[in-house]
């Protein structure tokens, strides 16, 4: 008896991981701060970066946004794999990046091969933004995962069918 009402509690919770890993389209984002950029540096500039993996985990789409860099923007890309504190390659390079100290790049799309995807999903690849001020970029952040809203309705339920459970097992 006990086991069947730990297993039924535990379904949501469950369900709330598979749900993210069945899901037609994975999305990501970036957060894009001079302090994550290496090696930091103090800039107050911002941006914000999301990539849209395809069900078929052939191509991404990618937006980005920015404001506040010292001086336009000279370049923006998503660069891997690396972790945070790491620099490496520029993988997805943007083209129609305004020089402009805010702005944004038009919606982009490309082909993304197995192994980026992998490194993708491990939180390997990062994007940042270049200017004359900062060449190696005055902005950076690591590409996440966005958990689905589900998910968290999903998980929610599971605790609280977990607590309702332990308060069961009192009486």
């Amino acid at each position: 008896m006990k086991i069947r009402l730990l297993l039924w509690a535990a379904t949501p919770l469950v369900a709330a991981l598979c749900t993210s890993i069945a899901s037609a389209q994975t999305s990501f984002q970036a957060v894009l701060v001079g302090g994550n950029e290496v090696p930091a540096n103090n800039s107050t500039a911002s941006g914000f970066g999301t990539v849209v993996l395809s069900a078929d985990q052939s191509t991404i789409i990618v937006n980005e946004s920015w404001t506040g860099l010292t001086t336009p923007a000279t370049a923006s890309h998503i660069h891997g794999p690396a972790l945070p504190g790491v620099n490496a390659n520029v993988l997805f390079p943007f083209s129609g990046v305004p020089s402009a100290t805010s702005g944004s790049i038009p919606q982009q799309s490309f082909s993304i091969t197995p192994t980026q995807v992998g490194y993708l999903l491990n939180g390997q690849l990062y994007m940042n933004v270049h200017d004359a001020t900062f060449g190696g970029g005055e902005i950076r952040g690591q590409l996440l995962p966005v958990p689905e809203p589900s998910t968290f309705g999903l998980i929610a339920i599971g605790i609280g069918s977990a607590l309702g459970l332990a308060r069961f097992r009192k009486r």
